[in-house]
């Protein structure tokens, strides 16, 4: 190896440890300058787009640092960092710097430059115009598709309106309000100009706008996962991803309790369009925070507005925000338009909010402190006060009459109940005290788990109180409560229960864990209709080993599914006479699950959307007696 000696990174006052030329051309060695300098654009994460723009134009011709910083609007200090990287492959003239001619083609190639447009004088790469937000880029200002808009672009809008007309209808309980397409192309468009994506994971927290897909659609090498509460909306977004090939993994999660396992500290840049109320917002914030891997340079990029006629809503919800330690990099104002949301002019701005070392300190405390009152309609509303974090004394609701074991007549114990759970107190988990005596726990167990069933006698009782689920909670608690005997208090109008066919639907869902009885029930002395959902364990003996391995997984929501699957089916084979290795029950795992569905196996149950859980579980009854083992 030649020697390495020290050289001045030209047109700076800075030293530099630069490799012989050899070392320089020759790619095929050990290390190389290219390896430095990718190691250091690498550092920046989603942020590194300015740093390959910069590449870009020391590739292009001579550039003064003074240029270098103000075309890529990148602080001195990176760009003299990204200088002293690329060392000896500078070559100054008086002009200022460019990289070598004869290495010109290799960065070009290896850092992708021949993506990236040149950044106008006046127009730095990552900025709002940059990013198509004018009419220049084909958009009008009333958000539709104007004359300019090249036919490119004027297709990939319509395929977007295609998209949401076929998307589930919104939720006003949920605060749904769905962004035009122009507005999808527009997010897709600026994330994709602004940070470099490309191998990057992408969060969304919440997506019924499916921004997701519109991102997936132009930045198909970002990995991304959406968290949403409405399952409906999960499986629109799984059947539009498995029919296109986009990459996107879909996760249910309750944010007003916690962000899914699988989400956790995984993404580099997140998205979210929160409900707009203090709580909401920051509530959302600090979710998509939790879901960070970069603690430096990820970024949480969310979508906002308020009434100019009420200033005061804005600066609560940034101060909900600023609890988190965020600062406000950038604020687009009127980003995002909407069909609705009259009352913010239907339109939003873009907030880029970036944590600070402070955030990381008062992250887990500040995000427990919002409430999980976080709409502005329905029975989570801020004005309800059937919210989910009502005083947990009141026991004059409805929903701890009702969950007491001395309720109305009109709602029996399951015959299957043994007769000792009736007579001591229940454990309550969910909204209210329950009856006297009861252990209480809030609903947060149901998404985080916990050591408390282990603790308590195969016959206890359970008394779940979901008297303000807006319609995803009562599978969940179905999945992650495992009694002899549940009782489950639902509104009369919850989706799985109002029609015969619902109910049939969630029991056969069940059909290896629970036996479902719906007994009828009164009305409240307040006038609201709540429904009895009795869920009684099936007796396992005889059961086929398909439905045993069902039950199995079903009763270990909190597990990872492949781990839990594979001891399943090792237990399974042994009451068959049979034993099988670690390795064996993997393989025969893998053969069950199918090719496509092989990324379930590292979600719990609890995360998994109802569409992969449902074929989930009919793969598993459909197993082959022995698991098709020789």
């Amino acid at each position: 190896m030649a020697d390495v000696g020290t050289s001045r990174v030209p047109g700076t006052d800075l030293t530099t440890v630069a490799p012989s030329n050899d070392m320089t051309v020759d790619m095929t060695g050990e290390k190389s300058t290219v390896d430095a300098v990718a190691a250091f654009v690498g550092g920046f994460g989603v942020r590194s787009r300015p740093l390959r723009e910069i590449l870009s134009l020391l590739t292009r011709g001579s550039q003064p640092i003074e240029a270098l910083i103000a075309l890529t609007a990148t602080p001195r200090r990176a760009v003299e960092d990204l200088l002293r990287s690329i060392g000896g492959d500078l070559e100054e003239s008086p002009e200022g710097l460019r990289i070598r001619p004869e290495l010109t083609a290799r960065y070009r190639e290896f850092f992708g430059l021949g993506e990236l447009a040149a950044p106008a004088d006046d127009q730095p790469a990552g900025t709002a115009r940059a990013a198509g937000l004018g009419p220049a880029e084909g958009f009008d200002a009333t958000d539709g598709v104007g004359p300019a808009a090249d036919p490119e672009s004027a297709a990939r809008v319509r395929a977007l309106a295609e998209l949401i007309e076929g998307a589930p209808a919104p939720r006003r309980d949920l605060d749904h309000v769905a962004a035009t397409a122009p507005t999808l192309a527009r997010r897709a468009s600026w994330l994709c100009s602004t940070y470099d994506l490309a191998g990057r994971r992408v969060l969304f927290v919440g997506d019924h706008d499916l921004t997701s897909v519109a991102l997936a659609r132009v930045c198909p090498r970002a990995d991304i996962t959406v968290v949403d509460l409405d399952e409906r909306t999960l499986a629109y977004i799984d059947a539009t991803a498995r029919s296109e090939g986009l990459p996107i993994r879909t996760l249910f999660g309750d944010l007003r309790f916690m962000l899914p396992p699988a989400a956790r500290e995984w993404a580099d840049l997140v998205f979210t369009d929160p409900p707009y109320t203090p709580d909401g917002v920051g509530l959302f914030l600090g979710r998509g925070l939790s879901g960070l891997r970069d603690k430096v340079n990820g970024v949480v990029v969310v979508a906002y507005g308020h009434s100019r006629l009420h200033p005061m809503l804005g600066f609560q919800v940034q101060q909900s925000a600023q609890q988190l330690g965020v600062v406000f990099e950038t604020i687009l104002p009127a980003f995002n338009r909407y069909h609705g949301a009259q009352a913010v002019g239907s339109a939003s701005d873009l907030y880029v909010c970036a944590p600070t070392s402070r955030t990381w300190k008062v992250l887990d405390r500040v995000s427990e402190g919002f409430g999980t009152r976080i709409y502005t309609h329905g029975r989570q509303s801020v004005e309800s006060a059937a919210g989910a974090d009502r005083a947990a004394g009141d026991g004059g609701s409805a929903a701890t009459r009702a969950s007491a074991p001395s309720a109305s007549p009109a709602s029996p114990a399951s015959p299957a109940s043994p007769p000792s759970s009736a007579s001591r107190p229940a454990t309550v988990i969910g909204e209210t005290a329950g009856p006297p005596g009861a252990r209480r726990l809030g609903l947060r167990v149901l998404f985080a788990g916990s050591d408390y069933l282990r603790d308590l006698d195969a016959d206890a009782a359970f008394e779940v109180d979901l008297t303000a689920d807006p319609g995803p909670l009562l599978l969940r608690g179905l999945l992650a409560v495992t009694g002899t005997h549940v009782r489950f208090l639902v509104p009369a109008d919850h989706p799985d229960v109002s029609t015969p066919a619902a109910r049939a639907q969630l029991t056969d869902l069940l059909a290896s864990k629970y036996r479902l009885s719906f007994p009828p029930s009164s009305p409240s002395s307040g006038g609201a209709q709540h429904v009895t959902v009795e869920a009684a364990l099936i007796d396992p003996e005889g059961t086929v080993s398909g439905d045993l391995l069902a039950r199995w997984l079903l009763e270990r929501a909190h597990g990872r599914i492949g781990n839990v699957l594979r001891e399943g089916v090792i237990r399974v084979a042994a009451r068959d006479g049979r034993a099988l290795s670690k390795n064996e029950a993997r393989a025969v795992v893998r053969a069950l699950v199918g090719e496509a569905e092989q990324d379930v196996l590292t979600l719990t149950l609890v995360e998994t959307p109802r569409g992969r859980l449902e074929r989930l579980l009919g793969a598993l009854r459909a197993a082959p007696a022995g698991f098709g083992v020789g």
